[in-house]
């Protein structure tokens, strides 16, 4: 039987009142974490910030007022900078626009709709089908008639954050690392738990398609999650030559797999482990991280050269559709990380290895158009030389974001146009294996297409929101057709992907907008190693500069208009959209007190 715990007030004689109560959970150690000294465990980061657990309690019920103030500032600033994606096509996230309810969908008995909508389009729409709104000139699908595409995308957001960050944990850094001598003893480790697929401890493909929230929200907490992996592969407890799956099979162990028997996804893991380093690289600018983990890099670039192009038998991130031999999309992933391994090998100044790199991915790349794409060029296949299939092609997302240059303009139009001739009501199905799909990869996909496709797919998640039968917490993977239901098996729940639907706003970060597109339009010049901070993206034009500060060594990232690094008791301030600094030996206003300066590392 659960517990129960029963509360009561007395509030004496009065008309209205409240009362605060504050409750929560306490787990020490919270990792059970693999050293070379053997097994270790980590205390939780707020054992550094705040001392002893009544301590800990007593600041987290006095800082009710604070943390409300500041969950409304995200809030504004998520708003605001959904806004800013949006605004060169006049949209905002509730604006004084009245805007009309969509049509029912019911797959029951309501009758046949057609109108034109907000853009000028025809559409027609049969509720009784799982079709969707459809074009009646060419029946191709288009985007929920009559409805904003910022506040579709507003509410996909606004339910993702928290779902996020609560897979996560931060710990004191273990103190018995003995290979990789750089780590940081005052920054904390971060732990990712699976949850409802399995019970994995960082699973590199569950990092992955959350990377975009990072990226956007604050990429030095990707460098936290990056570093266990790397600790436990550099420390030589990875038998293999590609990157492990994940850093424990049953959390709270992250005690790796000595005998290098974890799943089986060598393209996969080692792909998004290169390209999870390159892109934390170009939005932080820390060249550093990239010299300190080359060796191990360059070990998984070589399992890459091998079996990239090739793949196989083999299975991808998304493992509940079963093994698929040489999978087109899956053999872009590793033609991308090898793409990313060049320009991190020129960025540290290893020019042959760059051009090596270099050189080898734009040969597969030239095979993978052959192998990959349908004859007709009318779409890419789920499997190379399989006519009848296809999939989401989300895996060439990370080409569009940091504008690697490997991928053509013409593979973003032709991917644009097709993915509205295999449509549903909920969205595109992941690939012609069946009618689920996931809202993650949706995203990801959606953040390369032309405005009418993306917006086909934005509208269709936030359209599934308000018509599903689902009834858990926000799930990444849906049927596209009936009711939205969950598919028979697996059921998925409350998972960290759904940072994936920040896809938009990491583009924002590098300058890119709603009317982009397919082009390759970013910030970064394409092919190019210059970071965020060189760029000048986040200062003239994300809407509102990054803050950036450094206390006793850790670097964190707020949403506010200065950037700070602490210097003792000296600060420096940065105007990261002038270039100015200034000096204090004040802190700047968001970091005064004691109480900030232990809530910091928790809520940013």
């Amino acid at each position: 039987m659960d517990p129960v715990f029963a509360f009561t007030h007395d509030f004496g004689s009065v008309t209205s009142g409240s009362v605060l109560y504050t409750l929560g959970s306490i787990q020490t150690p919270i990792i059970n974490y693999l050293t070379p000294q053997g097994l270790q465990g980590l205390q939780p980061w707020w054992t550094r910030c705040y001392g002893g657990i009544f301590d800990m309690i007593d600041f987290h019920y006095n800082d009710f007022a604070t943390s409300s103030l500041m969950a409304n500032q995200f809030e504004t600033q998520l708003k605001s900078d959904v806004d800013a994606y949006y605004s060169a096509e006049g949209a905002m996230v509730y604006s004084n626009s009245t805007v009309s309810p969509a049509p029912v969908y019911s797959n029951g008995s309501e009758g046949f709709a057609s109108g034109v909508d907000q853009f000028g389009n025809p559409y027609i729409f049969d509720p009784n089908t799982a079709y969707g709104f459809l074009d009646p000139n060419n029946f191709t699908g288009i985007a929920i008639p009559d409805v904003s595409e910022a506040e579709s995308y507003y509410s996909i957001v606004a339910l993702s954050a928290r779902q996020v960050m609560g897979a996560y944990v931060l710990t004191v850094p273990s103190t018995n690392t003995c290979q990789n001598s750089t780590v940081n003893q005052s920054e904390p480790l971060m732990f990712q738990k699976e949850i409802s697929s399995d019970g994995n401890v960082n699973t590199v493909d569950v990092m992955f398609p959350a990377m975009p929230w990072f990226l956007y929200a604050n990429p030095e907490l990707l460098r936290f999650n990056l570093e266990p992996l790397y600790q436990n592969q550099e420390d030589g407890f990875y038998p293999n030559g590609y990157s492990m799956h994940d850093l424990g099979s049953a959390f709270p162990n992250a005690t790796g797999h000595v005998e290098g028997n974890d799943e089986y996804q060598p393209v996969e893991e080692s792909g998004n482990m290169l390209i999870m380093t390159y892109a934390y690289y170009k939005f932080s600018g820390n060249s550093a991280f990239l010299q300190q983990h080359y060796p191990i890099l360059t070990r998984w670039a070589s399992y890459l050269i091998e079996f990239s192009l090739i793949p196989g038998l083999q299975v991808s991130t998304d493992d509940f559709a079963g093994a698929l031999a040489n999978q087109t999309n899956l053999a872009i992933k590793g033609i991308v990380g090898l793409q990313s391994i060049s320009l991190i090998a020129r960025t540290i100044g290893n020019e042959a290895d760059a051009e090596n790199y270099s050189s080898i991915a734009s040969s597969y790349y030239q095979q993978w158009e052959y192998l990959g794409i349908d004859p007709s060029r009318n779409h890419t296949l789920l499997g190379y030389e399989w006519r009848s299939s296809w999939g989401l092609l989300y895996n060439i997302y990370p080409d569009k974001l940091l504008n690697l240059g490997i991928i053509s303009e013409e593979i973003y139009e032709m991917q644009s146009n097709w993915y509205p001739q295999v449509s549903q009501v909920f969205g595109v199905p992941l690939d012609s294996r069946g009618s689920e799909t996931k809202s993650d990869w949706q995203l990801w996909t959606a953040a390369y297409c032309s405005p009418s496709t993306r917006r086909l797919f934005v509208d269709a998640i936030a359209y599934w929101l308000n018509n599903t039968s689902t009834n858990l917490p926000f799930t990444d993977l849906y049927e596209t057709i009936d009711d939205g239901s969950y598919p028979v098996s697996p059921q998925f729940i409350a998972r960290p992907v759904v940072g994936g639907h920040f896809s938009l706003l990491a583009l924002l970060k590098t300058g890119e907008n709603s009317q982009t597109g397919t082009a390759l339009n970013s910030t970064f010049p394409s092919n190019s190693t210059s970071a965020l901070s060189e760029s000048g993206a986040a200062g003239s034009v994300y809407s509102t500069d990054i803050q950036q500060a450094t206390a006793t060594g850790f670097s964190m990232q707020t949403m506010d208009h200065l950037s700070a690094t602490v210097e003792g008791p000296m600060f420096t301030s940065v105007n990261t959209a002038t270039g100015t600094t200034s000096k204090s030996t004040s802190s700047p206003p968001i970091y005064t007190g004691e109480a900030k300066e232990k809530r910091r590392i928790l809520n940013e």
